[in-house]
């Protein structure tokens, strides 16, 4: 009997030391690919083909927000968990007109985002 498909997780997040967590908390339930920038975040997306991304709002690049609005002219469809650690109400209600499956403020239980990858990948 084959092995079930493990979703394919597209993280998008700049800080080093969270891309490790995820790295070693993910490990054996997802397939995954790290991306530090909105333009390796736009390469992944083409080149590891994701069934989920998670997207931190605060990139050395891009603005999350704009990163998204641009992901989903191409990929309406594809789930995505936002991140972020923005305090203010006004950048989560801008994140909120755009089609999303969860946003989680930093920081976050690592079980609570493997939840949110979940039920998007469902």
């Amino acid at each position: 009997m084959p092995a079930p498909k493990r979703p394919r997780v597209l993280f998008v997040e700049d800080e080093t030391a969270l891309r490790t967590s995820y790295q070693r908390f993910f490990d054996r339930q997802y397939d995954m690919a790290f991306a530090g920038n909105g333009n390796e975040a736009l390469r992944c997306l083409d080149d590891f083909g994701p069934d989920v991304l998670v997207l931190d709002m605060r990139l050395p690049d891009t603005d999350g927000i704009a990163l998204l609005q641009r992901i989903r002219r191409s990929r309406p469809a594809l789930p995505v968990v936002v991140t972020s650690a923005y305090e203010s109400m006004e950048p989560v209600m801008t994140v909120l007109d755009l089609a999303h499956t969860a946003y989680l403020v930093k920081p976050f239980d690592l079980t609570e985002l493997a939840r949110c990858i979940d039920a998007a990948s469902g």
